[in-house]
C-alpha cells in the first residue's frame, strides 16, 4: 500500500527548502535506484516521448506543481498535457538534461519503515534551467512518482554574439529553402536585400551568420546550424532556443 497522508506535501516542502544533512550516500542502493527511476522517467519517457513508460512510473493521483504552468493533479491530466504540448508529433523537441552532481536523495520513514524518498536536483531544457523536488513512494514494492514541484525556472545567460560574417548573395543562396521540423512547424528561409530571413506562420526574423553554416536571430534567442553533406549541399537545419532543440530536413 502507498502512504498518501495529507502531511506528505508540507513534509516535502520542508525537506526541499531546509538545510538538512540527512541525504544518503550517492553510492547507496536507494540513491542508485532512484537515479535509475529518474533516467527512465526523463531519458526514456520524457525525451523519447515514451508516454507508456511515464504512465508506469507515476501514481494515478500524481500532483505536479509548476511555478509557471500551474497545477496538474492526475495521471491522465499529466499524460494528456505531455501528449498535447510536447509530444504532438510523436517526438519531443525539448530535451531534458540532468545536472548529475546536483542529485540528492532523502529517505522517508514511518515508524522506522521506509515508505518513500525525496529526490532533489537541477536540470535544464536547452537554455531553461530549473530545480525539481520529487517524492517517490513505494506502491506494491515498486517506486512510483507521487508529488512533483518544479520551480526556479529561468533562462541561462547567453554569450552575446556581436561579430557577424557578411556573406555574398551567392553564399546566402545555399541556405535558401523550406525546412520541415514537423508537420506543424515549417521554416522558410529566404533572402531579402542582402540579409537572410527565416519565417514561419506569418512571422519572419533576420538571421545573422557568426560562423561557418551557423546563424543566430536578431534577438539572439535561437541558434541555427545548417546541416551540410560531403558535397557541401545543405540538407537540413538544427535549431536550439526557447527551451527547444530540433532538427529539420530540407524539403525544397
Amino acid at each position: 500500500m502507498i502512504c498518501k497522508a495529507k502531511t506528505v506535501l508540507p513534509l516535502f516542502i520542508l525537506f526541499s527548502i531546509g538545510s538538512i544533512n540527512a541525504q544518503i550516500d550517492k553510492k547507496s542502493d536507494l540513491f542508485n535506484t532512484l537515479k535509475i527511476k529518474d533516467s527512465l522517467l526523463f531519458e526514456e519517457g520524457f525525451n523519447q516521448c515514451n508516454l507508456n513508460q511515464i504512465e508506469k512510473l507515476v501514481v494515478d493521483d500524481i500532483e505536479f506543481y509548476h511555478d509557471k504552468d500551474g497545477i496538474t493533479n492526475s495521471k491522465q491530466q499529466f499524460i494528456d498535457s505531455l501528449r498535447a504540448h510536447l509530444c504532438l508529433s510523436g517526438k519531443n523537441v525539448t530535451k531534458r538534461i540532468l545536472d548529475k552532481a546536483s542529485l540528492e536523495v532523502f529517505p522517508l520513514y514511518q515508524e522506522g519503515k521506509l515508505y518513500g524518498a525525496l529526490q532533489n536536483g537541477i536540470h535544464s531544457f536547452d537554455q531553461i534551467k530549473a530545480k525539481f523536488s520529487h517524492i517517490w513512494l513505494i506502491e506494491n514494492k515498486e517506486w512510483k512518482l507521487s508529488r512533483v514541484v518544479s520551480y526556479d525556472h529561468h533562462q541561462e545567460k547567453n554569450v552575446t554574439k556581436s561579430k557577424f560574417v557578411q556573406l555574398s548573395i551567392a553564399d546566402l543562396n545555399q541556405y535558401v529553402g523550406v525546412f520541415e521540423f514537423s508537420s506543424e512547424f515549417i521554416l522558410t528561409v529566404r533572402i531579402k536585400g542582402n540579409q537572410l530571413y527565416g519565417g514561419s506562420q506569418g512571422q519572419e526574423v533576420a538571421i545573422n551568420c557568426y560562423d561557418k553554416h551557423k546563424f543566430i536571430d536578431n534577438e539572439q534567442s535561437h541558434d541555427l546550424e545548417f546541416i551540410v553533406d560531403k558535397k557541401g549541399i545543405v540538407t537540413g537545419l538544427h535549431m536550439k532556443g526557447s527551451g527547444m532543440e530540433m532538427t529539420a530536413l530540407k524539403k525544397s
